[in-house]
């Protein structure tokens, strides 16, 4: 471990790592009082001249502190085995989905690697590798502004907004619009959920709230719209119980569609208890069908 000074310091890769200002607070926090403890992470392209891999969370706290000296750590001179190891080390957090994405997407597109190649150096399966090459390249410049600044939280991305409009055909150019008038606003990922649905299916007035700015009312609106319709009054004991369970039923079919949206390995033990309860489930779906289609048109 050696100290440079900041100015030294390459900021090169700080797109490819996801920002999180509540802890970046924290962090700000532990350094002011106990400074910095665990050293920057960086490739040693010169005497003077480092490009910093991983601790951009600690860098910006340093500039924001003004401290001019810092310590690092070199992981070598050579930009692509560093990155190679710093993926290879990746299984205990340090990167998330997304970061390793843009960094596969960097030795694929920038340093010639074939997906063969890496998936041999990283020791993973070649689909690994293509998964998460697809993760970036599906991403629009939008999207990733959004999620790689700290406006939009990936969880939210990654969990329901790829997946619901994924089931959902929605263009890419209506999901930028919506991630752009609904990040840096604090919400919570329920709350996202629920904006989402109303975006995309809600209808044009909906729509026009969310883009106008009117995200409180809007959410307030949504929530009373899809209140449970079993605590509405003149309704007995028995006839709340059955739109509850319709209300559950309807619930997890949204989930499942979701689920089983994404690839599922050939071959898993997780498939194979999948398709023994798709068989259960599509012996009940004609009796159900005919059940609802009845009571429905009567």
């Amino acid at each position: 471990m050696i100290e440079i000074e900041l100015k030294n310091i390459s900021r090169k890769y700080e797109t490819y790592r996801l920002k999180n200002n509540y802890r970046e607070r924290q962090l700000l926090s532990s350094i002011i009082e106990n400074g910095v403890t665990e050293p920057l992470s960086c490739i040693r392209k010169s005497e003077e001249q480092y490009i910093l891999l991983d601790g951009y969370k600690r860098l910006r706290c340093l500039y924001k502190l003004k401290i001019g000296l810092v310590p690092v750590i070199s992981i070598g001179n050579d930009e692509q085995n560093a990155i190679l190891q710093l993926i290879r080390s990746s299984n205990n957090k340090s990167l998330q989905t997304l970061e390793q994405s843009c960094f596969i997407d960097e030795l694929h597109k920038q340093f010639g690697l074939t997906i063969r190649d890496m998936a041999d150096r990283l020791n993973v399966s070649p689909a690994w590798i293509s998964v998460r090459l697809g993760l970036i390249d599906e991403m629009s410049e939008t999207v990733k502004q959004n999620i790689f600044s700290g406006r939009f939280p990936i969880r939210s991305y990654m969990y329901s907004i790829k997946r619901f409009t994924r089931v959902n055909n929605i263009q890419s150019n209506q999901i930028d619009r919506f991630i752009s008038h609904v990040s840096g606003k604090d919400l919570s990922t329920r709350d996202i959920d629920t904006l989402a649905y109303g975006y995309f299916r809600g209808g044009d007035e909906i729509r026009k709230q969310i883009e106008s700015g009117n995200i409180i009312w809007t959410l307030h609106a949504l929530q009373e719209k899809t209140a449970s319709l079993s605590q509405e009054s003149g309704l007995n004991a028995r006839e709340r119980r059955v739109i509850n369970d319709l209300e559950i039923l309807q619930k997890y079919i949204l989930k499942v569609i979701k689920h089983l949206s994404d690839p599922i390995a050939e071959g898993s033990l997780f498939k194979k208890n999948v398709c023994l309860l798709i068989e259960g489930i599509m012996g009940l779906t004609e009796t159900l069908r005919k059940q609802l289609g009845g009571f429905h048109d009567k």
